[in-house]
């Protein structure tokens, strides 16, 4: 709903690493969702009893809400690049590789993280994946520096108004946006 109302609005690869980094911030805010939920319960509002509403779960249910938009911002963002990147011949292998190492990539944490949590708390654990999550989105932004001409037209409206891209000449900076 975000994307298709606001994300004509904004380059692609800014909402990309925007929902990154608001992602990472988003699961460290969980580890403290405890305090903050005993914090809230403690509020004495003049019209509302906030202790209701404020329980650990319906916390947690916020956070994990929001956390799931900026998830999908990233991950619709990021299909629809790969899908506009890669010619129509090569699309459906490399979509059927790319499910078969999400599928594989999605496993192995499993199995590894149990133990490291076990030894290191889960608090750590989600901390650790929170700062990796939020400095890929910091890292895009200072490595790939300022947009070039073509990736500032690459949005969600762009498809509406047929504005066709040339995928390499983005990667390469080259491709001229204003081709008349």
């Amino acid at each position: 709903l975000l994307l298709n109302s606001y994300g004509r609005y904004v380059p692609r690869r800014r909402a990309i690493e925007g929902g990154l980094i608001a992602l990472g911030i988003l699961l460290a805010a969980m580890t403290i969702a405890g305090p903050l939920s005993r914090a809230l319960q403690r509020v004495q509002a003049p019209l509302v009893d906030l202790s209701a509403v404020t329980s650990l779960i319906a916390v947690v249910i916020g956070m994990a809400f929001v956390a799931g938009i900026a998830y999908g911002i990233v991950a619709i963002s990021s299909q629809t690049q790969l899908q506009e990147d890669l010619p129509q011949e090569v699309r459906g292998r490399v979509f059927g590789v790319l499910n078969m190492l999400v599928s594989v990539g999605s496993f192995l944490p499993i199995i590894i993280v149990g133990p490291i949590s076990d030894l290191v708390g889960t608090t750590a654990v989600i901390l650790l994946v929170a700062g990796g999550v939020f400095l890929s989105g910091v890292l895009s932004i200072v490595r790939r520096g300022p947009l070039a001409p073509a990736e500032e037209l690459a949005t969600a409206g762009m498809m509406v108004h047929g504005t066709a891209l040339d995928p390499t000449g983005v990667a390469m900076r080259t491709e001229d946006p204003d081709p008349s």
